[in-house]
């Protein structure tokens, strides 16, 4: 009577010696394919859409803004009334190119057990939306309005303690309000928050789950919850700096560098938003192209492509909110 061994390679006689029996054991590949893991898309939600470069050709977009009339209103019977002048500025959003390409030789299309450019149309369509969230979440991380945890001086004074905290979004919050900063739909101001700041909110006698204000439909994409008039989205796109100075966006290193950093705790940046604090400007919304026929159809090249930019509309519409 003979058994096989645990690796079906040979077959072992019971008592006696082993015969080897090679190649008798198949490696079994599964046409389905696995993708890697992608951090969960939240920024665009607060995008203003501009679209007039779709009517007209341009380099960008330039919005015209007037300023607002002050002085006293007062009147002087039997005095003519003085005027004011009025007065504009403009803010600009330029666009630019865009894209991502893979390529795949005829001889590994011919011979693949699965669907090569199918596969490859769907990772790039995954790095479109990726790259683009990403793009929002850099306009306005970079903004020079910054709030620390516990009132400290910048992120290198951060201890372990400094975590995320409701006071630090109450003070975002006011600074919105004194810019006159509107509310999302007219209901409440927008936080991005990475998981990690989450946690200590969760915590909070003042925290509202999500589940128990909102009907289905009524969420916004990554919602978890709120407090007073703030509600809160949870993305792993939020920016970590870590004990280095690396910075970090869904735990990957985005090659960015900062400065001023916490050589002993890792720093995370909530964002904290109103309305139409960021524009979207399309020349050319993004769309898959192929290269058509390369060396003789030998190799086939597939791309997403398209010519758009951001840019901040309002730039006391956003606060940054820092943390350990």
């Amino acid at each position: 009577m003979a058994a096989y061994g645990s690796d079906y390679s040979s077959l072992a006689a019971v008592g006696g010696n082993a015969t080897a029996l090679q190649y008798v054991g198949l490696t079994v590949y599964s046409a389905e394919m696995l993708l890697t893991a992608q951090p969960i898309l939240r920024f665009a939600q607060v995008v203003t859409e501009k679209t007039e470069l779709g009517i007209q050709s341009g380099e960008g977009i330039a919005f015209t803004k007037y300023a607002a009339l002050s002085g006293s209103s007062a009147l002087t019977e039997g005095t003519a009334m003085t005027t004011s002048a009025l007065s504009t500025s403009q803010i600009t959003i330029t666009v630019s190119e865009f894209g991502k390409a893979v390529a795949v030789s005829e001889v590994r299309l011919r011979t693949s057990f699965t669907n090569i450019m199918s596969d490859a149309a769907q990772l790039l369509g995954r790095h479109l939306a990726n790259n683009y969230d990403g793009r929002v979440r850099d306009v306005l991380a970079a903004s020079t309005n910054v709030a620390y945890v516990n009132d400290r001086a910048d992120r290198s004074a951060f201890v372990a303690g400094d975590t995320f905290s409701v006071d630090v979004v109450k003070e975002g919050v006011e600074q919105l309000a004194t810019n006159k900063a509107p509310k999302l739909n007219g209901d409440a101001y927008l936080c991005f928050v990475h998981p990690h700041q989450s946690r200590g909110l969760r915590s909070d006698a003042e925290w509202v789950s999500a589940r128990n204000y909102a009907g289905p439909g009524a969420f916004l994409t990554g919602e978890i919850g709120r407090i007073d008039d703030v509600r809160f989205i949870e993305t792993t796109q939020c920016l970590k700096v870590d004990t280095a100075g690396d910075v970090y966006a869904d735990g990957t290193d985005t090659t960015d560098d900062e400065g001023t950093y916490n050589a002993t705790v890792d720093t995370y940046k909530a964002i904290l938003v109103g309305d139409h604090c960021i524009g979207h400007a399309t020349a050319l919304p993004p769309e898959m192209r192929d290269n058509g026929i390369e060396d003789f159809s030998r190799e086939h090249s597939l791309a997403w492509y398209g010519i758009d930019g951001l840019g901040l509309i309002e730039t006391g519409h956003v606060y940054v909110l820092e943390s350990a």
